[in-house]
């Protein structure tokens, strides 16, 4: 796995209980981990190289964030009109009948869809509450997506316990 160097990070925070943060920060990365990371004038020079280096004047860094609670296949159906401005129980019943000709295959694509959206955003860990099972559909359709795409995933099956008459 490549080596990845990011040198004069405009600002590095840490997150971690002290509240850490640096200016003019740099992070070495190997094998996909952080090796170091502290103030770029204090960068080992043995680190001073890598596979890939990245100008870091105009970044903010900061820990990959977690999604706890995702519906990944209703990436397929956030655009529906007749549902955009629907109550929870006019959405629900809008969109239960497409859910119900959902696949095996448009699980797969949903939930990768779902996952390149939150990467791109700085997730970089999910889970996903799956909760409707048509046509074949599997918990291991998320799962095989999650795998194909390298995303830190926790797949739950999800579930209703109120209907639209309490």
């Amino acid at each position: 796995m490549p080596t990845v160097l990011i040198r004069h990070i405009h600002t590095l925070s840490t997150q971690n209980d002290a509240a850490r943060e640096w200016r003019d920060a740099a992070l070495f990365v190997r094998d996909g981990l952080i090796d170091w990371v502290g103030a770029d004038a204090d960068l080992p020079p043995a680190l001073h190289s890598a596979d890939e280096a990245i100008d870091g004047r105009d970044l903010l860094v900061v820990p990959g964030l977690v999604n706890t609670h995702h519906h990944m296949y209703q990436s397929l159906t956030r655009a529906i009109p007749s549902v955009q401005n629907a109550e929870l129980f006019g959405w629900l019943r809008g969109l239960y009948p497409i859910w119900a000709g959902l696949t095996p295959e448009m699980i797969r694509v949903s939930t990768q869809v779902a996952m390149a959206e939150l990467l791109l955003s700085g997730c970089t860990t999910s889970s996903d509450h799956l909760y409707i099972y048509p046509n074949g559909v599997r918990l291991d359709d998320s799962i095989e997506a999650a795998r194909e795409i390298g995303m830190r995933f926790v797949a739950t099956r999800g579930s209703m316990s109120v209907g639209q008459s309490q």
